[in-house]
This record gives C-alpha cells, structure tokens and sequence, in this order.
C-alpha cells in the first residue's frame, strides 16, 4: 500500500496541473438549464460533466456519459463494486457580491482558490478523481472496486440520483467528498415549503408595486429589489436608515419614470443551512416594506402576515412556532430565500434544516399559521440521515483523516443535505476543514488548495483501506 508520505509527494507534484483542470471545471456556468432533448437538466452541467469525463479519459480512468445526466469514473470496467463516491458538476446561480473575482473566472489568491464550485463541488470531485489517478499511476489493483459519481442536478431536483438508481445497485458503502471534515455523519432533515396568496390589486396610492428577491430556494438572497408608488425619497429616507441599522443590510433608493421609486436591498447570500451567517435580503426588504407608510390592501396585508412568520433575524423559526433541537443534531434552522411580489399575487419560499426529533406534528405550527393568515401553504420533508460512528466506514476515515491532518477526528451533524442523504451508510468526508466559512452557495466562494490535494491523499487512502489490495 502506498504510504501516507508518498501519497503526500504525489498530489504535491501535480498541484500545477491540478490548479489547470480545475480552472477549465470553474470556467464553465454549470447551473441548471433548461432541459432540451439530450440535456434533461440544460447544456452547462453536461459541458461539465464531459469536462470532467475527458480529464479522467486522459488519465487512462474508465468512464461513463449517463444521458449528459450522470458521469461515472472508475479504475476499469468492473461492474461490482464495494464503494461509491459521490459528487457533482452542476452548481448554483452565481448570484451578487462577488469582490476577489468573477464567478466563473478562477483566481488563486493567497493559496485559496475562488470561483463558483471550487468548494462546492467541483474541487472536491477533482480530487477524488486525482485519487483515482494516484491508485492507476502506482500499479495497485483493488480487491474490491470503487466508483465515482459525477452528477449533474445535485442543486435542484435530484434528477441524476434518480437514474442512479434506476440503472444500479447502491454500493456496501458510500461517502461524498461535499460537506464537511472529519466525517459527517448527521445531515438533518429538511421542510422546504411555498406560502402563497392571491389578492385584487389595489391600485390606491401610496402602494407597493412589486417586490423580487431570490434564485434558488437553498440560497439566502444577498439582494432584493422593490418598486414603490406614491411617496418621495424623502418620505423614505429616515425609514430605511432604521430598518438599515436594525438589519444590517443596506438600501438604496433610485428615481424612476413618474411617480416611481426602486427600492434595493443589499447584504450577504450564503448556505441556506446557515442562515445566521449570512444577511438575508429578503427579510430585511420585508421588514422595510411593512413600515412604510402605504395605504390598506389586502396585498399589503399579506406581505405583513409573511412578515410575521420570517421576521428578520429568526433563523430557527421561533416566530413560526416550529423552534426545536436535539442532542445529536442541535437546533432547527429557517430561512426565506425567494420573495415575489406584483399586486396581484404573492410568494414566499423558505428552506428549513430540520433536526432528527422533527416530525409531522412538531412542524405543523408554521402551515396553520400560514391557513390562520390567509396564506396557501405547501410542503415538501425529508428526514435526517445518522449513520452510527462505530461502522466501518466512519472508523476508516476518521483513521485517514486523522493520519493526514494530525487532528484528532469526531463525527459532526450538518444542516446541509448531500447525496448519500437516504443512503444506510452513506456518509459526507470533506473537503471544507472544520471552523472555514467556504462560502459555499454566496459570493466569493472558495477552496484551500492545499487543503483539496490534501483530500484527495485521503481519498485515495481511503479507497485502499475500504476495498484493499489484490494479492
């Protein structure tokens, strides 16, 4: 078995091409598209994934193109398998704010690399098909195969898991290199949810004309925009200085044709699974907008009732009465992440991260909340994922994690929700190092190099250590 050193030594010597592969995977917008014939979810993640598929091609890896939806990479083209990694090409919308660099340009500052996916997932995928390459390029031939899942709709609809398992078997075990060291090993649950209604408009002045915010409902918005009938920038301005310090976002007013007035809201986007990290633009516009000084509708009065149940700053859903924690997964979290608005009809999306104790009856406050305000409300759950930390697999990669860090290695719980969320013993295993905000889903999203060569040694001694040599 190749030591820890000599592994070390290899992903070292190929930092220069790595940084080259990367840089081609972060310059292609691999965010969900509109599906096409050949393209079930758009043409960028499949740009990706056979960006990907030709990097492994060209390191003598065997590969496989599922339907521009699913790309696999393996040592040979054995079908029985011990262990699948999972990660993906596809990624967020890029969204506002970025400063060190565009989204899609990479740009190496510091030892980190920033651009949309390096962190999430396309670093991480890179390394694990370098891990690949090491075990290849060294003559080792495994007792038991492994395969890399390289999917294509891990931010929206899951379609690629989908055809996962429609055309295979899941693997003994499984982790994906796409949340967090050492091993997690708890993903909580989820409740994602639209609360809707639809009204007469109400055309008397002063009134609100339209408010949007928001791409992707597991992104916190670092922008939201309103448009505002009938009263001045002078009218406004005292209001949006309070409302500014209260929240910690920032607005700005600009005069449009006639009587009409834009209204911006700027903070900070993130991770829906970490709201309290990010500034949400949306709530913060809601917070705004139901202090001004705008004549009665029943719009207006549903924007107010939305309030009521995301007031700004509330990331564990107190106000919603669905407040809750655990000792294994900790507390709830609650984030409104997309905001529409025209006069006619109104939409609220929210995500919440739930903890293993959630269930049906716990969750229930915030939609007869929603039917007591006149809201229509709709839902989607999943359960949490817990994975014992005395199985194999999780004992495995504490070892390689703590051999390659020189950390002592403990199992975490996670807000964020991976591939292997519905898989027995499936855990996540990388690659952001405990206490790094990566930004993931906000701008300026970035990677440790050293930290992605370093996962990629772990990775590839992981694969030795859980499916073993061949005599």
């Amino acid at each position: 078995m190749m030591k820890q050193k000599n592994l070390k030594a290899y992903f070292e010597g190929y930092k220069e091409e790595f940084l080259q592969d990367l840089e081609e995977l972060i310059s292609i917008d691999s965010t969900r598209g509109e599906s096409e014939p050949g393209f079930p979810v758009g043409r960028g993640p499949a740009q990706a994934l056979e960006k990907a598929l030709e990097i492994a091609k060209r390191f003598g890896l065997y590969t496989e193109n599922w339907e521009n939806c699913l790309g696999i990479v393996q040592l040979n083209d054995s079908c029985e398998r011990k262990l699948d990694i999972f990660a993906h090409m596809d990624v967020v919308p890029a969204g506002e704010g970025w400063q060190v660099t565009e989204p899609f340009v990479m740009k190496l500052v510091d030892g980190c690399v920033y651009g949309r996916g390096t962190a999430d997932d396309k670093g991480p995928a890179l390394a694990a098909i370098y891990a690949l390459r090491a075990i290849k390029e060294q003559g080792i031939a495994l007792a038991e195969n492994v395969r890399l899942f390289l999917g294509c709709d891990e931010e929206s609809g899951c379609l690629d898991l989908k055809m996962y398992r429609a055309k295979t078997k899941p693997a003994e075990m499984a982790f994906s290199p796409d949340g967090e060291f050492p091993v997690v090993n708890i993903e909580k649950g989820s409740l994602k949810g639209a609360l809707t209604a639809e009204f007469p408009e109400d055309k008397r002045l002063p009134r609100i004309v339209s408010v949007q915010c928001g791409s992707s409902i597991n992104v916190i918005p670092s922008s939201a925009k309103a448009v505002i009938e009938g009263l001045t920038a002078e009218d406004l301005k005292n209001i949006l200085n309070v409302v500014s310090e209260e929240t910690n976002v920032d607005f700005s007013l600009e005069k449009l044709k006639g009587d009409f007035i834009g209204i911006t809201a700027d903070g900070e986007g993130g991770h829906a699974s970490r709201p309290e990290q990010a500034r949400n633009a949306a709530t913060a516009m809601l917070q705004l907008l139901v202090r001004l000084p705008v004549a009665e509708s029943l719009g207006f009065e549903k924007l107010q009732s939305l309030q009521e149940i995301f007031p700004h700053g509330d990331y564990y859903g107190k106000a919603a009465g669905i407040y809750m924690e655990d000792e294994l997964s900790g507390k709830i979290t609650v984030s409104l992440d997309i905001l529409n608005y025209n006069g006619k009809t109104l939409t609220g999306e929210f995500d919440s991260r739930t903890p293993i104790c959630a269930n049906l009856e716990n969750l229930k406050p915030i939609e007869d909340m929603a039917e007591e305000k006149g809201l229509q409300y709709e839902a989607e759950r999943e359960e949490a994922h817990h994975v014992p930390e005395d199985t194999v697999l999780v004992k495995t990669l504490l070892k390689c994690y703590e051999a390659y860090t020189g950390f002592v290695g403990h199992c975490i719980a996670i807000g964020g929700g991976s591939y292997v969320h519905n898989m027995p013993y499936g855990v996540t295993f990388g690659c952001a190092m405990p206490g790094v905000d990566n930004r993931m889903h906000g701008p300026d999203e970035f990677a440790d190099l050293d930290v992605l060569l370093t996962s990629g040694a772990m990775f590839a001694s992981a694969i030795l250590e859980l499916c073993g040599e061949r005599n």
